[in-house]
């Protein structure tokens, strides 16, 4: 009797993951026992690393370019709990191949979580997974309405590295407010309304995991470090012409001495051409000389 009531709970539970058999293979091939050092991520730009544990300061800033991520946004009631589990299964479908071109799409971390309290009691979240560098300009549309791709612009933020398993929302909160602490007397020009979660290692993966929070600087300062970026991306867009040109030039003056070895090759047979004339020339003259001798 047992067994044929495994067997049955074995034909439901596949019954079941057949519905949603895109999602679960892709799963199986790219999410299970994956490590966050394996999947592409948001690319950044380090601006200052500080360190000083003595005074318990430990935290970093970067620069991140403007990307296009794919998000999904939801707002519930303070009092309920986030969606954020929820949010992140409609844009892994989304990488899973529900999308116009039915193409899937190789995960990217971190997991990013903006939060913000707002009025009437309820709480913004809104979920974001960065689309991979070769998708950023042909990234294919969501099917499901609730999904859509938003194109970020630069933003620098603070942050730090925790580890631990964050899955409640007092986890991330605790970290946000212990961040803030250390944050707001060295940088008071920052957004501390508001924070951006980020996960990058999956559910099964217990020990050494990846967690950051991240404010968002503001202010004078942070505009200056973005102008700064966007001029050296202008400079190297500016320098790589003239680095192609520079290459061509070898080129070109490698077909001279190929030219002049040319040059040099006819005017000696024009040479030697000139001699043999010459020779045939006087050989008559020295044959009638020896005649009248």
């Amino acid at each position: 009797m047992s067994c044929r009531l495994g067997a049955i709970a074995l034909v439901l539970a596949l019954c079941a993951v057949s519905v949603h058999s895109q999602v679960w293979g892709y799963v199986s091939q790219s999410f299970s026992l994956v490590r966050s050092d394996i999947l592409e991520a948001a690319n950044y730009e380090l601006v200052a690393n500080i360190s000083n544990r003595d005074a318990g300061e430990n935290y970093e800033e970067r620069l991140y370019p403007a990307n296009k991520w794919a998000c999904t946004a939801r707002t519930v009631p303070k009092t309920e709990s986030s969606p954020t589990r929820s949010m992140f299964v409609d844009l892994f479908r989304y990488f899973a191949g529900d999308n116009s071109d039915k193409k899937e799409i190789d995960l990217t971390v971190p997991v990013n979580t903006f939060v913000q309290q707002r009025d009437n009691d309820v709480t913004y979240y809104e979920t974001c997974l960065v689309l991979p560098a070769k998708l950023q300009s042909s990234a294919p549309k969501p099917n499901n309405p609730s999904v859509f791709l938003d194109e970020k612009p630069e933003m620098v933020i603070l942050t730090r590295r925790v580890s631990g398993y964050f899955i409640t929302d007092t986890a991330w909160e605790e970290e946000a407010i212990s961040l803030k602490k250390v944050l707001k007397e060295k940088v008071p020009e920052a957004d501390y309304q508001s924070y951006y979660r980020n996960g990058y290692d999956a559910p099964m993966r217990i020990f050494n995991r990846r967690n950051e929070v991240w404010f968002r600087k503001t202010g004078e300062a942070a505009q200056k470090t973005i102008d700064d970026y966007k001029k050296r991306q202008a400079e190297k867009i500016v320098v790589v012409p003239v680095a192609a040109e520079e290459e061509k030039k070898p080129a070109a003056d490698e077909k001279k001495p190929v030219a002049d070895e040319k040059k040099t090759t006819e005017k000696k047979t024009e040479e030697k051409k000139k001699v043999e004339d010459v020779k045939k020339t006087e050989e008559p003259k020295k044959d009638a000389a020896q005649n009248r001798e």
